[in-house]
């Protein structure tokens, strides 16, 4: 028997005598196939009793032993930051191709003891990749919550470690952590950790962090959702793609995108048209501060919301002369307003308003 198959024979031992019913019966669906092709009797007896004493197992507690968070040896500082409920500070705006995985990823969970009960289980692993800012950080919250999970994200600054192994060590405290507590992992900038064997100006300890993460990736418990992020898959090491049971790539942020998110923090369309262009590409968390900065401002300089979020705008993109008005009267533009109709909502004249578009080059 190899030393993995032994650790897991050990915790489904620990699991059952201490009423981790869902630790418990995850592990041993995950064990029953190999003891099936290797032992016949014995794989059939044991799927007979997973099958009579079922109910049984659903009622016992959910509560996962009190496993102490990780901490590197030297500096003691934790290797993970936890939330037990994890809040989102926005709601997600996804486009599709984004957001229909990850739904379908959430209902599996939900689903899972219907899985185990034919010898499947829910993905377990999920790798998110695109530019910064389009939302991978923002998923792996919304899962956690979704699926009921604490979200336990990995402080790579403390786990790595200037000294030769260490941060072998430190990583593999917390997948062992994320594998004996049910949970969300969130390893973030994942190409940190994972990069290609293959990089030439890489250093053994790097490889052997690559080498720990596959085996983990591959031998990972389906009571725990592990999710990696990276803003450069291509420094991915080429064998961690095939490794993950689900991949989503997360897209530049659209015109569309921008637009859902404004509309969602209650921006007029009078300005949202214009400000929505001027964010295509750029990472999403730009609009939430620029909303946030627009509402700062109205308090402060008694001003309305439209006015403060045009100045916001302006000052963003760089006008020189940072005109509130002005900026405005361009975004009100954009929008395909007439002078004639710009004026009438901003109370001006619409010479006013032309004046203003030929200075700006409208």
């Amino acid at each position: 028997m190899d030393i993995s198959t032994r650790r897991e024979w050990i915790n489904l031992v620990h699991e059952g005598l201490n009423g981790y019913g869902a630790h418990f019966r995850a592990r041993l669906m995950r064990l029953l196939p190999k003891v099936r092709r290797e032992y016949p009797d014995l794989g059939g007896v044991l799927g007979e009793a997973v099958q009579e004493f079922a109910p049984l197992t659903k009622e016992l507690h959910r509560d996962v032993p009190t496993w102490a968070p990780p901490s590197d040896d030297d500096t003691q500082l934790s290797l993970v930051a936890i939330e037990a409920e994890p809040s989102l500070p926005n709601a997600p705006v996804w486009p599709a191709e984004v957001a229909a995985p990850l739904s379908e990823l959430v209902e599996q969970w939900r689903q899972a003891e219907a899985l185990h009960a034919v010898n499947l289980h829910p993905a377990r692993t999920l790798l998110l990749s695109g530019p910064p800012g389009t939302g991978k950080t923002l998923a792996a919250r919304w899962l956690a919550r979704e699926i009921d999970r604490p979200l336990v994200t990995l402080n790579l600054a403390s786990v790595m470690n200037s000294f030769l192994g260490r941060t072998g060590q430190n990583l593999a405290q917390v997948l062992e952590y994320g594998r004996n507590v049910e949970c969300v992992l969130f390893l973030d900038e994942f190409d940190a950790l994972a990069k290609r064997r293959d990089d030439a100006q890489d250093v053994g300890e790097l490889k052997r962090v690559v080498n720990v993460l596959l085996q983990a990736v591959d031998e990972w418990p389906s009571t725990s959702l592990l999710v990696a992020a990276t803003n450069h898959p291509e420094l991915l090491d080429r064998a961690m793609f095939r490794r993950f049971d689900l991949a989503v790539d997360f897209p530049a942020v659209s015109r569309s995108q921008a637009d859902d998110a404004l509309r969602q923090m209650d921006v007029p369309s009078s300005l949202r048209q214009g400000i929505a262009r001027g964010l295509v590409g750029r990472p999403l968390s730009d609009a939430y501060r620029l909303v946030r900065q627009a509402r700062i401002d109205m308090v402060l300089r008694n001003s309305s919301f439209e006015h403060a979020l045009a100045a916001a705008w302006a000052r963003d993109v760089g006008v020189s002369h940072a005109n509130p008005r002005a900026a405005q009267i361009q975004l009100m533009h954009e929008q395909g307003l007439s002078a004639r109709d710009i004026g009438k909502r901003l109370g001006v004249h619409h010479t006013t308003v032309l004046r203003a578009l030929k200075q700006q080059g409208g």
